[in-house]
């Protein structure tokens, strides 16, 4: 891991994201055929923008997370792999009610993500000046329909860029001969980003049986949709919260996914999920607590170590800070 996790987490890299959700909604009633089934608000979903929302299960609890951008009249969902079945599920459902059509765009598109704290200086000089108009949530068509957008999964400067198939290479051999290198890693490090940044992962991090409250995705979801898909369970679980989602910090030789957190012999929760941080020397675990000890900055004696409870994310990024310093 430690290789293509250093150079995403200190210079540049790309990752082929080819196995990606890339499907797109199009069609009269695109818009109010998502709005059925997201929790964010499509309606307020504007042409060359995008959003980080989830598909609420029937029960109160998370089916999917993506993303969906809006581009000319058309929404394009992006998903990580584990989410298609459920995405595609979803969506089929749709077809008998609204006149939409569906496409996956897998087949005759790529899907590129360059990332890193040298990512924006690269994607300048490589793609042009263009690229500084590419703000946060913000798609935009680069020259030779180069699909350009701006959403965030690993805390560091996230291009994603969607083009022809065929050209993908070409595109790759571009950066390459900018940066006087292959840039092209392994995604083997981005689920220990992801749980550095607390991003979640659906089939990772969230079991069946926890709520959007629960994992703390309540922000994900507009609750004054008249529209909103399972509004009544989900009603109801915001009533019914015994864990809450927590990132922890822990100094331990090994943590592995599903370790029960004791404390003076009580269990006061479970690890979901754990990937050791070079960044930190520590490990970093989606876990989940009982509600009343969630709070960040709490020193948990357990039995496989010091656990400390920490706000998202685990620290500032190599990208983030530099922000801050020409901010500054």
């Amino acid at each position: 891991m430690s290789g293509s996790y250093e150079v995403l987490r200190n210079d540049v890299g790309i990752v082929d994201c080819g196995c990606w959700v890339r499907t797109q909604i199009s069609g009269p009633d695109a818009c109010a055929a998502l709005d059925s089934v997201v929790g964010a608000n499509m309606h307020e979903l504007f042409d060359g923008r995008a959003i980080n929302t989830l598909i609420p299960s029937l029960t109160g609890g998370v089916d999917a997370i993506l993303w969906v951008a809006a581009v000319e009249n058309n929404y394009l969902l992006i998903a990580e792999p584990s989410e298609q079945e459920t995405i595609e599920a979803v969506l089929a459902e749709l077809t008998s009610k609204f006149d939409i059509s569906i496409t996956n765009k897998q087949s005759d598109t790529s899907h590129l993500m360059l990332t890193g704290p040298n990512a924006e200086t690269l994607a300048v000089d490589t793609l042009g000046d263009d690229v500084h108009s590419i703000g946060f949530l913000s798609v935009f068509e680069l020259p030779e329909s180069v699909l350009a957008m701006r959403i965030g999964y690993f805390g560091e400067y996230e291009l994603h860029l969607f083009g022809e198939k065929e050209k993908q290479d070409d595109l790759l051999r571009q950066f390459a001969d900018q940066c006087g290198k292959d840039l092209l890693v392994s995604p083997v490090g981005l689920p220990a980003m992801m749980a550095e940044m607390r991003i979640l992962n659906t089939k990772r991090d969230i079991p069946q049986n926890v709520s959007v409250f629960e994992a703390g995705l309540q922000w994900m979801i507009d609750f004054q949709k008249t529209t909103l898909r399972a509004k009544s369970e989900l009603d109801a679980k915001k009533k019914a919260v015994r864990n809450l989602c927590m990132l922890v910090v822990l100094e331990a030789d090994i943590v592995e996914a599903g370790a029960q957190l004791v404390v003076e012999g009580q269990e006061v929760g479970w690890v979901q999920s754990a990937f050791f941080s070079p960044t930190l020397g520590k490990w970093v675990a989606i876990a989940y607590l009982q509600k009343d000890i969630c709070a960040p900055g709490l020193l948990l004696q357990t039995q496989i170590g010091l656990a400390n409870t920490v706000s998202a994310p685990a620290f500032l990024s190599v990208s983030v800070r530099n922000a801050l310093e020409q901010a500054a």
